[in-house]
């Protein structure tokens, strides 16, 4: 059961109507990571997308590639006993289905996996160079129109991509999720953010926080742990949230770690220490950069 006293405390990040909450749950390796694992815990995966929605957290996030479809499956074991109306189920066609036939029949082994009759918002897993944007896209809206979707998006996008994607659909394409943190910035230097925040396209950031972050940035962020009663990886969430068209993904097997990042919510970096983090911050890599 979702606790809504809870639920009320993840606010909800818009452009021009269309709202995600500011933390969702991504379940990548869940069941696998390319393929189905049979040794895999699915009860463990279970628990933690519970644990997320008895937490509050009502963004879950998936892909017909995770686990070759079977993550789909653990989180529609999940979800059957919830209420659907409370829910915002994201899932995504992977880069070898954009032809017109093979978006269409994805997105419905997809509702058969998930065991819901619509999905809220599908993405474009990653541009194919090989397909025609234009026929993804004409898949794209007769999912809108036949309602098997009610929002469509794309992931790891940049302008150039985008700009054609949304020239080749008849409606808004409402979110662009990105590998986007504080090390992780190429999406930022290459304008993406900003055309995104331009064009109202929600930013759904992925991969938000790891260790590897928290230890290369650690003359940085543990001053301001210290500084705001807060860990280094809510530092990092609370910078990141703090950005203006962003939300997030976090994903944890581990209840405790998913409160932690929960505890990222309720309080806010003075704009002099994020413009600080966030202009002194040691860059790595951002990956599916297109």
């Amino acid at each position: 059961m979702i606790d809504e006293q809870q639920n009320r405390t993840i606010p909800l990040k818009c452009a021009d109507g269309f709202c995600l909450p500011v933390l969702g749950f991504g379940t990548y390796q869940m069941g696998g990571e390319t393929e189905h694992d049979p040794a895999n815990d699915d009860q463990l995966d279970i628990a933690a997308i519970q644990a997320a929605v008895s937490l509050g957290i009502r963004h879950i996030d998936t892909a017909e590639s995770y686990a070759d479809g079977y993550c789909e499956t653990l989180v529609g074991r999940v979800i059957k006993n919830l209420d659907r109306q409370q829910l915002f189920i994201t899932t995504k066609v992977r880069a070898s289905n954009l032809q017109y036939d093979d978006v269409i029949a994805a997105a419905k082994r997809s509702l058969e996996r998930l065991g819901i009759k619509q999905i809220d918002l599908y993405l474009i897993h990653r541009p194919n160079p090989e397909v025609p944007i234009a026929e993804s896209m004409r898949a794209m809206d007769f999912l809108l129109e036949h309602e098997l979707i009610k929002h469509v998006g794309v992931s790891n996008f940049n302008v150039e991509q985008l700009t054609a994607a949304m020239a080749a659909t008849k409606y808004r394409i409402v979110s662009n999720q990105i590998h986007y943190n504080l090390p992780a910035r190429s999406y930022e230097q290459n304008g993406t953010l900003e055309f995104c925040r331009t064009h109202n396209v929600l930013v759904t950031a992925y991969r938000i926080v790891g260790y590897d972050q928290l230890t290369a940035g650690a003359k940085l962020l543990d001053p301001l742990a210290k500084k705001y009663q807060k860990t280094p990886a809510q530092i990092a969430i609370n910078w990141l949230t703090s950005q203006p068209n962003v939300v997030g993904l976090v994903k944890s097997t581990n209840p405790g770690h998913l409160q932690e990042n929960l505890g990222a919510l309720g309080w806010r970096l003075t704009e002099e220490d994020a413009e600080y983090l966030g202009r002194n911050f040691p860059r790595g890599e951002t990956i599916n950069l297109n």
